[in-house]
């Protein structure tokens, strides 16, 4: 879909930089995706391409990685692009940036009933915030499938356990080890 790529990128999404991720990898261009909920032409053709999600089986509930995913998923069902129930998560406190649970009792019961699932985020680099998700379910009696507007990084396949990940947008964008980082001005830790 090298036309969303050319949306996501007219409205400023990426941006160049010295960037230290969470896992301690370093990169000179980083997606801000909130930046597209500020250019509301191109945050609706990604939601439309969303809720499309050509291929993939349509879900008996959505859920959506917290924070981004879980925002995407909201404005699909708000906007009335998708009319599927949503299973709320949120992050564990003082968890890795994995761990989530249900928001309430009804988020887990309407999760585990279901057949086919759908899981949002926005980028992607590993897969290992989805897999925090998956966690959560029950690989073997449920259809799911994870759909991003992004996939930045080379997922690592421990995380493809019990999910079909799809994604608008495959472009790598490099990360560095810190010892490695080009950026001028790094300080190496």
């Amino acid at each position: 879909m090298s036309d969303l790529r050319s949306i996501i990128y007219d409205a400023g999404v990426p941006v160049e930089g010295h960037f230290i991720f969470a896992d301690g990898d370093h990169a000179l261009i980083k997606l801000e995706m909130d930046t597209l909920w500020h250019h509301p032409k191109e945050l609706g053709i990604v939601l439309d391409a969303l809720a499309v999600a050509e291929r993939l089986p349509q879900p008996d509930v959505i859920l959506g990685v917290p924070t981004g995913g879980q925002k995407l998923a909201d404005e699909l069902v708000k906007s009335g692009r998708l009319s599927i129930p949503i299973a709320y998560l949120e992050r564990v406190p003082g968890g890795t940036k994995q761990d989530f649970r249900f928001v309430s009792k009804q988020d887990e019961e309407l999760a585990s009933a279901a057949t086919h699932i759908r899981i949002y985020e926005d980028v992607v680099t590993t897969l290992s915030s989805i897999a925090g998700v998956v966690k959560l379910l029950n690989p073997e009696q449920q259809e799911i499938h994870s759909l991003a507007i992004w996939r930045r990084g080379v997922v690592k396949e421990v995380y493809r356990v019990g999910v079909q990940d799809h994604y608008l947008v495959e472009e790598v964008m490099p990360s560095f080890a810190p010892g490695i980082c080009p950026y001028p001005g790094c300080k190496k830790r």
